[in-house]
């Protein structure tokens, strides 16, 4: 599969050119007619790949997202002028507001193959289960894109406001400006991508090879994001019965940490759902290197993040979190085992932790005992201090901010909990992101608002 990635190019085939419009009425140029759009397995297959091609932008995979959040005390203006308009939540200053366009690019690619799946020829029974195993992607990974439009750009959804307005539902390649749907449709919309996908996968016999398994939005990708998605909508038993299938494989032993970020293909690493591939060997370098997101714009992680680490545990050594406190998550730094720094690309969008953090949260209220057994056993593997009482949803989110900084996640975090928890993020120009604030919704780009009738 890795020589599959290097060999795409930017115009991979027609059917998935996409036009440069940055407005709902995104439809994929030179679509050709149905019952032409994909001849073979092959050319489907394709289409789904530069879709994981797309996925290597930070504005795709929402690492940008962070910097809207506390785990980063300064950010200047430089390479990558979204990071310092995030971080002042100034949200209609460019280019932020690609964040929205690209991920509508990003849906509008998908359902290009969503909408021309019942037309590709199958000539065995093994091209058609391969067809349904795309198609089953397809259908995931645009449960996810749905997913980190509305999160952003809607109120946060907790099962109980679900008339209120959030994203346009794109779902068809039409031509055509959509009215906000509600709350409730869309993510009514997202449990359905991912039960399809789910049900295909099973029927077709998924079964990848471990080589490319974590390259695949296969099986265990879509309980992974199903139990992130349940839990961010405060759908605890969802949550439990999604992450549950990974709590009882191994995580890495502090020894074997390096493993997560410098051998991702170690047979002894299991902590790897779903990554997208290293692209700092194509010409698609200068979109996703790692001094667009923190290297040349000077962002330091924040104080109380890095003072939380107890001492010994394996995320605060320098292999992880670099000079001035930048995060090396993304990179192979100067080490014993290195001896020259590796910009390396693969981002890691779905591990092993966050489900066992998942897990925990989900099951504090009702089972507080296995939330600190599970809580116990990643810190365990970390080097970090033990729980000797039964957690809080505090220690959960701190636990969470330790494990999963600069991975795009702890924005959402603070989005869903800092109201039930009085999370209160200052700039130190005075800026205030208090909890229920209107900046927790990023504004829809006026170039959106400006043309579609039905946004005001």
């Amino acid at each position: 599969m890795k020589t599959i990635f290097q060999n795409i190019k930017l115009a991979l085939c027609g059917a998935v050119l996409l036009s440069g419009c940055e407005l709902l009425d995104i439809t994929p140029k030179h679509v050709v007619p149905a019952g032409k759009a994909f001849s073979d397995v092959a050319s489907y297959e394709m289409a789904l790949n530069n879709v994981f091609r797309s996925l290597t932008s930070p504005v795709m995979n929402l690492r940008c997202a962070d910097f809207a959040s506390d785990d980063f005390s300064s950010v200047i203006p430089g390479y990558a002028p979204e990071n310092y308009s995030l971080f002042y939540w100034d949200y209609q200053t460019q280019p932020q507001p690609f964040v929205w366009i690209y991920q509508y690019q990003l849906i509008a690619q998908e359902n290009v193959l969503i909408d021309n799946y019942s037309i590709v020829p199958a000539a065995t029974d093994a091209e058609r289960d391969k067809i349904d195993r795309i198609y089953a992607q397809a259908l995931a990974l645009r449960a996810w894109s749905l997913f980190n439009v509305v999160h952003l750009y809607a109120p946060h959804y907790d099962g109980t406001n679900g008339s209120e307005e959030a994203i346009p539902l794109k779902l068809k390649l039409a031509l055509e400006y959509l009215p906000k749907a509600t709350l409730s449709e869309v993510y009514h919309q997202i449990f359905s991508d991912l039960e399809k996908a789910e049900q295909l996968f099973v029927e077709s016999g998924y079964a990848p090879s471990s080589s490319d398994k974590a390259y695949e939005f296969g099986l265990e990708a879509v309980y992974a994001l199903r139990a992130r998605v349940a839990l961010f909508a405060n759908d605890l038993k969802t949550a439990k019965e999604a992450s549950a299938h990974f709590i009882t494989t191994p995580l890495l032993a502090k020894a074997d940490y390096w493993m997560m970020w410098e051998d991702q293909f170690g047979t002894t690493n299991q902590e790897i759902i779903f990554m997208t591939h290293d692209l700092s060997d194509t010409d698609a370098a200068d979109l996703v290197d790692y001094h667009v997101m923190y290297e040349t714009n000077a962002v330091r992680l924040d104080d109380a993040l890095i003072n939380s680490f107890s001492a010994g545990d394996v995320r605060q050594e320098a292999s992880y979190i670099g000079p001035n406190q930048m995060p090396y998550k993304h990179v192979i730094p100067v080490n014993e085992r290195n001896s020259q720094m590796d910009r390396n690309l693969h981002y890691k969008h779905f591990r092993l932790a966050e489900q066992y953090l998942i897990y925990a949260e989900s099951v504090l209220a009702s089972d507080p005992t296995e939330a600190m057994r599970v809580l116990n056993i990643l810190k365990e593997k970390r080097g970090a201090d033990l729980l000797t009482a039964a957690p809080d949803k505090t220690e959960i989110l701190k636990e969470r901010r330790r494990e999963l900084f600069a991975e795009g996640n702890r924005f959402y975090d603070l989005k869903r909990l800092s109201s039930e928890m009085n999370i209160v993020v200052e700039r130190k120009n005075g800026k205030v992101l208090a909890p229920n604030s209107p900046l927790y919704t990023w504004d829809i780009p006026k170039e959106e608002s400006n043309s579609n009738p039905h946004i005001n």
